[in-house]
């Protein structure tokens, strides 16, 4: 008969026996649970823990799955079978990652709130992994300066952030309750596990002056391809794999307009390809600023003369925005070419999805009303639009409180202040 035993705040330690070799030995293990549960349901859990390692010693739970071979079976049999290529690469990469190496080789019922919750804090100290190649992998290596500041003590890895670990939380969430519909769990232990709290990352919004200065700059000094990238995202709000599909075939010239339907995107199986939007709200038409519609007929010219120029080298397909002799860019390069670009200009830490940031907060500031800005970012609901540009509607904020104050004033109660108080009355 086993036992369950509360050692400290959260903390609790379940105790069994079994029988090895004709004497009887204890097996112990410590749980730590949420802080948010009440010590009640702790104690239900750190039972049915209990239960579950006394089936496992005496040989019960051989058939269940482990976390490992669900996993697959999840990623291919029951996964959305609408679910982009990109999407199934993501959380494939993060079960390879940080996941499947840790608790992979669990029996499903073995996924018990306590041990997720020991999972996702042991996860929160993990450091984070870079991408950046080893000097010898490099074609030409570092310079000095920033070799010598990668070497630094600051440079040295920091822990994962909790928008990091909200991705894990999520998978591992997704995937369980899909266990929980076709009957492979009772029910989702992720539902008990709290929920890594991250600040909101304030959104990127330039004051006009500072606007116009980038676009004078962006006009003068940058080549073609990276002044088109940029005019797409900030004047017409695209998305960076929107601009890379791009053709000038979805410009209606006369209307003024261009159909944004495809998106550039890429996954390290697959490499680069394209297709639909993320969204049925990320097809949609966006009217031009007639400015930006000469812009793109002087390009398009521009990519008409060098392929009669050069029809040897070129390799143009109609791509607004290409690389030299008009070949597709990859989806990253854009966004490269820009944060080099930026920061070099005085614009350090500005990237290239800030530009549509800077779109939204634009128009907003200046009264174009919600659901038009919504449709122009392609958001599938105008309250993504005002949770994550609220912080852009201050004007707005004192217009209601003149509104208020007018009424106030109205009523009689209170004079305005610009009229002389009759200190008798």
């Amino acid at each position: 008969m086993g036992s369950v035993e509360k050692r400290g705040k959260n903390s609790w330690r379940i105790s069994t026996q079994v029988k090895i070799s004709g004497r009887w030995q204890w097996v112990r293990a410590t749980l730590h649970m949420a802080p948010d549960l009440q010590e009640d349901t702790q104690r239900r859990d750190a039972m049915r823990e209990l239960r579950k390692l006394e089936a496992r010693l005496a040989g019960e739970l051989d058939e269940t799955p482990t976390l490992r071979q669900w996993a697959e079976e999840w990623l291919t049999r029951h996964l959305d079978p609408d679910a982009s290529p990109v999407t199934v690469s993501n959380y494939r990469y993060l079960l390879d990652s940080r996941i499947l190496p840790v608790l992979g080789n669990l029996p499903l019922p073995d996924l018990t709130p306590a041990r997720l919750t020991d999972w996702l804090h042991n996860l929160r100290k993990d450091p984070r992994k870079t991408t950046r190649l080893p000097d010898e992998k490099l074609k030409r290596p570092r310079r000095q300066a920033e070799a010598a500041a990668l070497a630094a003590p600051s440079a040295a890895a920091r822990p994962l952030s909790a928008k990091t670990a909200l991705l894990y939380y999520g998978c591992m969430k997704t995937m369980l309750a899909a266990a929980v519909r076709l009957g492979k769990l009772e029910y989702n232990p992720m539902d008990r596990v709290q929920r890594p709290k991250k600040r909101k990352k304030k959104t990127v919004s330039l004051p006009e002056d500072e606007i116009i200065t980038l676009l004078q700059l962006i006009l003068t000094e940058a080549q073609q391809p990276l002044r088109l990238a940029v005019f797409l995202a900030m004047l017409c709000s695209l998305r960076l794999g929107e601009v890379g599909a791009l053709k000038y075939s979805a410009v209606n010239w006369d209307a003024g307009t261009i159909t944004v339907s495809r998106a550039l995107k890429y996954t390290p199986a697959t490499g680069s390809f394209i297709e639909a939007p993320k969204t049925d709200a990320g097809d949609r038409v966006i009217t031009l600023p007639p400015t930006m519609l000469r812009i793109l007929r002087d390009a398009m010219w521009d990519d008409v003369m060098e392929a009669q120029d050069y029809p040897d080298t070129w390799q143009g397909d109609q791509f607004i925005v290409h690389s030299r002799h008009g070949a597709r860019v990859n989806k990253d390069t854009p966004s490269k070419w820009f944060r080099k670009f930026a920061d070099a200009h005085g614009f350090q830490g500005v990237t290239f999805h800030d530009l549509r940031h800077i779109h939204a907060s634009f128009l907003l500031q200046h009264h174009i009303d919600l659901q038009s800005v919504s449709v122009r970012m392609g958001h599938a609901d105008p309250s993504v639009t005002l949770r994550v540009y609220a912080d852009a509607l201050p004007a707005r904020d004192q217009e209601a409180a003149a509104a208020m104050d007018a009424l106030l004033i109205s009523s009689g109660a209170i004079p305005p202040e610009d009229l002389p108080v009759d200190p008798d009355v």
